[in-house]
């Protein structure tokens, strides 16, 4: 969904230019320039809110990476992990519950149970003195 929020404006400004070459004037490539501002307005809003998110689950520390920001959490501070709306939930020892946003149903259309359920098996195997989640 991402890639066709970012590659279809720009498409449309691609036209646009093209439409330049055959009638030149300034009205076409002012509409022109308005549509390609359009197409980065949504290729920056693709990148930023779908296509940068992800989780990654290194030896030492679990990286978060959403739209609103980027959270490191060592594992000694992992409790449990749950799925939800939002994505994977990590709790922490100290109460707080991080969410993974890679893993929501917004950032992909469907909820991430097959993908979710290999992060669980990561989380175990990171976590063994704990009680299986």
């Amino acid at each position: 969904m991402g890639y066709v929020l970012a590659v279809g404006p720009a498409c449309g400004a691609l036209s646009a230019w093209l439409g330049v070459l055959s009638h030149p004037g300034t009205q076409y490539v002012s509409s022109a320039g308005i549509a390609t501002a359009v197409a980065l307005g949504f290729g920056l809003f693709a990148w930023w809110g779908l296509l940068r998110v992800r989780l990654e689950l290194t030896t030492d520390v679990i990286v978060m990476v959403n739209p609103w920001g980027t959270q490191r959490l060592p594992w000694s501070g992992v409790s449990a992990v749950s799925l939800g709306n939002w994505g994977a939930q990590f709790h922490t020892t100290d109460g707080f519950t991080y969410s993974a946003y890679a893993l929501s149903g917004l950032a992909s259309g469907t909820r991430q149970d097959e993908r979710f359920a290999d992060v669980r098996r990561i989380v175990d195997a990171q976590l063994p003195s704990r009680q299986p989640l």
